[in-house]
């Protein structure tokens, strides 16, 4: 089981690396085409999109055919959506074709990895073992950003060809490492059906806490370097820098922290995480300068680590074996959907004036907050 997590972590590191390297990039290419900065809502929310309607089919179709197949489809998928982004970095129609066929294949790798994890782990050892690959993850996130930024310096496009090696290199890597977690029953072979009986369960808040976790991030992503070039003049480099810095300390809580925490002990580290989120944006209408901008960026990572992981990992323990990729789907599903209406919220509103957005992420933080306390009050509630 060691030996396959292990892979599985270089895996994810090597898709969130290639992933986030494009992150510094997008601003530039929208100011570059002269197009609207809406549009940098608009790319995120499509990629969102596909995502958001495809991981529930991944989810079936991994529950009946095993979670290495769709694996290696989204890698394939994945590395392609890059590649055309690349070279029609100067066609805006092109783009979004790219980010719809990227979404579509990020629904897959999500489903598999993450039911992969639940297959081979037990209920005691999943929030140990989730937090090693949130690590891992992490990690890409520490030198993609930075790589991708420096990059940048040279060419707009060359990101996204470094990327499409990089994925490809992780494709090849799979074909030959990643041996199937799953075999899927004769009845669940016969009948797959969607999940809609899990938003009247507890586990359908904390679904619904996904949801706004990630509008709230997602919304932050897509406005804070616009904050930072409105406020402090920031680059893409600069930019590159702060998120490898917010990334070592992602990993350091993911590796350090949540891989520590026993069966049980979740609730009051989403707090935490809350907590640290709260602090993060009601400090961001301030920003002064890059010092200040890392230690924004720091509070976000440490606070997204925390509650994203651990809700994650409550959420797949609520599923059976043979649901395990449906649930993992759903959930990636209600993350997508909070990443559809994310950007394009806080991109409105940063339009109305840069602040608002911001203080509109601490009060959807408290919103979120009051759904975990409510998960667990529900749960206990059925255990009597």
């Amino acid at each position: 089981m060691k030996r396959m997590i292990t892979i599985i972590m270089i895996v994810q590191f090597l898709i969130y690396f290639g992933f986030s390297m494009i992150i510094p990039v997008i601003p530039e290419i929208v100011t570059e085409l002269n197009a609207s900065t809406t549009h940098m809502g608009w790319l995120l929310a499509i990629y969102s999109l596909a995502s958001f309607l495809s991981a529930p089919y991944f989810g079936r179709l991994s529950d009946r055919f095993g979670r290495r197949k769709i694996l290696l489809y989204g890698l394939f998928a994945f590395a392609f959506s890059f590649f055309i982004f690349g070279i029609f970095i100067d066609n805006l129609l092109i783009l979004y074709i790219s980010r719809i066929l990227g979404g579509a294949a990020s629904g897959a790798l999500y489903t598999a990895t993450t039911s992969m994890v639940a297959d081979i782990t037990t209920r005691e050892t999943r929030t140990k073992y989730m937090g090693l690959v949130g690590m891992s993850i992490g990690m890409g996130f520490i030198f993609g950003p930075g790589i991708g930024g420096l990059l940048a310096g040279v060419s707009l496009s060359l990101a996204y060809f470094m990327t499409t090696l990089v994925i490809l290199a992780t494709l090849i890597f799979s074909i030959f490492k990643i041996k199937e977690t799953y075999q899927p029953t004769t009845d669940v072979r016969k009948k797959i059906t969607l999940p809609t009986e899990y938003l009247l369960q507890p586990v359908g808040i904390l679904l619904v806490c996904t949801f706004l976790i990630m509008l709230i991030n997602s919304g932050m992503e897509s406005t804070f370097q616009l904050l930072g070039i409105e406020r402090i003049n920031i680059t893409p480099a600069e930019m590159g820098v702060l998120f490898f810095i917010g990334g070592i300390f992602n990993a350091i809580v993911q590796g350090g922290v949540i891989r520590k925490l026993k069966d049980g002990q979740e609730m009051p580290f989403m707090i935490i995480g809350q907590v640290f989120t709260f602090i993060a944006f009601i400090m961001l209408p301030f920003m002064n300068g890059l010092i200040y901008a890392g230690f924004c960026i720091v509070f976000l990572m440490v606070g997204n680590a925390l509650v994203r992981t651990l809700v994650t990992s409550q959420i797949t323990k609520e599923a059976s074996a043979n649901e395990m990729g449906l649930m993992t789907s759903t959930t990636y599903s209600m993350d997508s959907l909070g990443r559809i209406f994310g950007p394009i919220t806080f991109n409105l509103l940063f339009i109305i004036t840069p602040g608002v957005p911001f203080w509109f992420g601490a009060g959807l933080t408290i919103f979120a907050t009051y759904f975990i306390f409510q998960y667990y009050r529900k749960r206990k509630q059925v255990a009597l």
